[in-house]
């Protein structure tokens, strides 16, 4: 089943449709972001925590899950669709709990969202060369974001989800080679390097929306530098989670799909990942 969304003016509704017992609305962010104000019923169970409690959660047939702005509770969703029995039925909070208390996202940027319903490709070659798009956006902001961490081990992690997203690029050049003559004698590095890698909507570079996160973020603390730069790597590693998921659908049954899942499967690992950084940006 897939993972469902829903605005927070829906959610009452969406509750009270609902047994309490058949019913779990999780807040997956930090301690102190609870502490400061949460959605009265919110159970409390942090982004790196949430694996650990997979068990519990899955006694309940109806999960919604909700953090600051959508991303992290994105993540903690298909953590738990990929393990979870597939009759639960799944669902994360769009805008989280700023949406909820009426506050504007202004601190996160629109991801484009790679849809599939809305962009046909006519050949595989397309579809191959949109997910070195999105590679190379992530690398990008890795690059950028890695420059302006605040400590080694964040550096560190940045570091390497940089040079994974460069890593799977390449994987899936070797695939457009062999779907694609023109590409067949092409070398790697320079289709790579005439890639824009841009996925801001509004024409926004990657570098001016890091950037941004030279502030202290809206909380004014120290760690808003952290949980900014933590949220919008999510947002990208769950449009890359999303786009090879669907990929593999569309070609299912071809050599394509197991290449697909395997590069979903690793974008799941870069969210869990990512989730461990969380509790440096509360301290």
């Amino acid at each position: 089943m897939p993972v469902e969304s829903i605005y927070p003016e829906e959610l009452p509704a969406f509750s009270a449709k609902l047994k309490e017992a058949d019913y779990a609305l999780v807040d997956v962010r930090q301690p102190g972001e609870y502490q400061e104000g949460h959605i009265p019923g919110a159970r409390l169970l942090p982004l790196p925590e949430i694996e650990a409690h997979l068990n519990e959660l899955g006694t309940t047939p109806n999960l919604v899950f909700y953090c600051r702005s959508g991303a992290r509770s994105m993540a903690a969703a298909n953590l738990a669709q990929a393990a979870l029995p597939a009759g639960i039925r799944i669902v994360n909070m769009i805008g989280g709990f700023m949406a909820w208390d009426g506050r504007a996202l202004t601190d996160m940027p629109r991801l484009e969202v790679f849809d599939l319903g809305r962009e046909s490709f006519d050949t595989t070659s397309q579809a191959l060369l949109k997910a070195m798009e999105l590679e190379k956006a992530a690398q990008r902001f890795y690059l950028v974001a890695e420059s302006k961490a605040k400590s080694s081990e964040m550096a560190a992690t940045l570091a390497t989800l940089g040079k994974v997203e460069r890593t799977h690029a390449r994987v899936i050049f070797h695939r457009l080679q062999h779907a694609d003559a023109d590409y067949a004698r092409r070398d790697f590095e320079t289709c790579f390097d005439e890639l824009t890698g841009d996925i801001l909507e509004g024409g926004e570079s990657l570098e001016a929306a890091v950037a941004r996160l030279d502030s202290p973020g809206p909380d004014g603390r120290d760690g808003g530098f952290c949980l900014s730069v933590t949220e919008l790597a999510l947002m990208i590693e769950i449009a890359a989670y999303d786009l090879y998921k669907n990929l593999a659908g569309v070609h299912a049954g071809t050599e394509l799909e197991p290449v697909f899942l395997e590069l979903a499967e690793d974008e799941l690992k870069h969210q869990r990942l990512l989730a461990r950084l969380l509790p440096e940006c509360a301290a």
